[in-house]
């Protein structure tokens, strides 16, 4: 099989920028993540301050989504469970159950990577110091406190991922997964995708509520004129980037789609199939949001096709790897510190508590250096995500 494309911790390539989002202050009771084993993995122990790494590239990403959804929906995307399966764990629960496992994870990894005596380049080194520093340079003493980073821990996850990096990529090429015949089966035309280029206009607008209203008569006709306006300047051969910098009631974008993959609106679709590479509609196309002049630039590209195999590749290896995986759990103890890791409320421990719900201080205020365990001959947990903890596309 063709080599595992860009395989590396989605972890790795998040640069960790936690700067101004880590918390700015720990509460007295807090106990030193250095010294708080969270999971031991035979005879190997991961401390908090180590996991702490994983929390932070989780909370980063989930602090964006909670932004937005508490804008639109005033409740927080971390409690947000599946309304139709009232068994459904939360978003900060999944969250917490995936830093375990990645923590788990690449724990495994590394241990079978020295084994293999795989071995880091210097430039690898290089760049595991210069990430570290980059990291401490935007963090205050108290946020250091909070996560228990230093070089040498910092160091350590950096050169950890790239090592356990090297062995899951040879493992991955080494998986028989018939490309040619994932690529065969499925049909170029189901894909086919049309890529146009656009110059638009508004007739609806959102409310208060963010609900989607239709202008005023006299503001649809403004923007009928302004759309006439700017027909009469495509048929005279001006560009659309230039058109839109004349009239500010103009919008001008790209939209890509596949036939009834829901990216345009039916009236949108319908038009654009209708043109020729190049062509644009030489009438003004109106849909339930607003005016459109549309141009094809590409209307037989395989950009579709091509991810759909990538997707379809990219799958098969990672369903191998799994079924590899828990192979490989099978010979390691894990066991994981309840009176550490249980506390622990994944959303609100490495950003300011004015932006989140909860409080993390006190939720991980009892965590402490303790024995008080849950043991499995093969892992505690059954949903290890590694498409996005060990792969990047």
């Amino acid at each position: 099989m063709k080599k595992a494309k860009k395989v590396v911790s989605l972890l790795l390539i998040f640069t960790l920028t936690v700067g101004a989002t880590l918390m700015t202050g720990c509460e007295k009771k807090e106990s030193d993540p250095a010294k708080s084993i969270v999971v031991t993995v035979n005879d190997q122990n991961v401390y908090l301050n180590e996991v702490m790494y994983y929390i932070s590239a989780v909370e980063s990403t989930g602090a964006q989504y909670d932004a937005a959804y508490q804008q639109y929906t005033g409740a927080s995307y971390w409690d947000q469970k599946d309304p139709n399966d009232p068994k459904s764990l939360s978003m900060r629960e999944q969250a917490k159950n995936y830093v375990l496992d990645t923590a788990e994870l690449y724990e495994i990894l590394y241990d079978k990577a020295v084994k293999g005596k795989y071995t880091l380049t210097d430039d690898e080194k290089t760049q595991a110091g210069t990430n570290a520093d980059q990291i401490l340079n935007q963090m205050s003493k108290d946020q250091l406190k909070v996560t228990g980073f230093t070089k040498d821990v910092l160091v350590k996850v950096q050169e950890k991922l790239t090592l356990s990096g090297k062995y899951y990529k040879d493992l991955v090429d080494s998986f028989d997964i018939d490309d040619d015949g994932i690529k065969a089966s499925i049909k170029r035309d189901d894909y086919k995708q049309y890529k146009t280029e656009y110059l638009f206009v508004p007739t609806t607008k959102y409310d208060e509520n963010y609900k989607s209203v239709d202008l005023s008569a006299d503001e649809k006709a403004a923007a009928k004129t302004a759309i006439t306006a700017a027909l009469d300047k495509v048929k005279a051969g001006e560009e659309f980037s230039k058109i839109k910098e004349a009239d500010d009631k103009l919008t001008s974008s790209t939209l890509d789609f596949v036939v009834d993959d829901g990216s345009a609106e039916k009236e949108y679709q319908e038009a654009a199939m209708k043109l020729d590479k190049g062509a644009y509609t030489t009438d003004i196309i109106e849909t339930a949001t607003g005016y459109y002049i549309i141009k094809m630039v590409d209307n037989n590209s395989s950009d579709a096709y091509d991810k759909e195999v990538s997707t379809a590749i990219s799958k098969a290896e990672d369903d191998a790897f799994k079924a590899e995986y828990e192979k490989m759990k099978k010979d390691y103890k894990i066991t994981v510190n309840n009176k550490v890791w249980d506390p622990i409320v994944i959303g609100n421990i490495t950003i300011p508590k004015a932006e989140t719900t909860g409080n993390a201080a006190n939720d991980t205020s009892s965590a402490g250096n303790t024995t008080d365990t849950t043991t499995s001959g093969d892992s505690t947990t059954d949903n290890t995500s590694t498409e996005n903890a060990t792969t990047g596309e």
